[in-house]
């Protein structure tokens, strides 16, 4: 499955809040004490060294302040002149927030530039390589969870946010 489309920020938001909402498999009770605790400015930065800079994942939202095994959302930096190799998802949606990425699905170049999204579903292979000169940021999601499970053990530098 491929899939890219270029949509303004605000409907950005709207599309994670509708994935978020769906992927829930449990009913949530409504907090009567309004003592909301579902707020973010990340758990923790996993990064690597790359060939000319440190790349980088801001994980923003996974089991352990969701709540919940499921969704999780991280902000990816893939410096100038990454490239990774191919690899499967079970689902995957890239936001892209600045910068190029040339998004290869099974093969074919997809060029992804601030405001589209990249959507990649199981048996798709995905290789993302950085495009721009001053690298990559996206805003990815992952609606099933599993995948900083998969980061964690390849034992990537760990910076601890809270």
């Amino acid at each position: 499955m491929r899939i890219k489309y270029q949509i303004k920020p605000c409907l950005a938001f709207l599309i994670t809040f509708l994935i978020l909402l769906g992927c829930s498999e449990q009913n949530q009770e409504v907090n009567s004490n309004n003592n909301y605790q579902k707020q973010s400015t990340g758990t923790r930065i996993l990064e690597w060294d790359d060939i000319n800079e440190i790349g980088w994942i801001k994980v923003l939202i996974e089991e352990s302040n969701f709540g919940e095994k499921g969704v999780e959302i991280a902000e990816i930096y893939f410096p100038p002149g990454y490239q990774d190799i191919a690899h499967m998802h079970q689902l995957e949606i890239l936001y892209v927030l600045e910068g190029e990425l040339d998004h290869i699905v099974n093969g074919v170049s997809h060029i992804l530039t601030p405001g589209m999204i990249g959507i990649v579903k199981e048996p798709d292979l995905v290789v993302h390589r950085s495009n721009s000169e001053n690298g990559v940021r996206v805003l990815v999601i992952w609606p099933h969870g599993k995948e900083v499970q998969v980061l964690d053990e390849e034992e990537l530098r760990e910076i601890k946010l809270n």
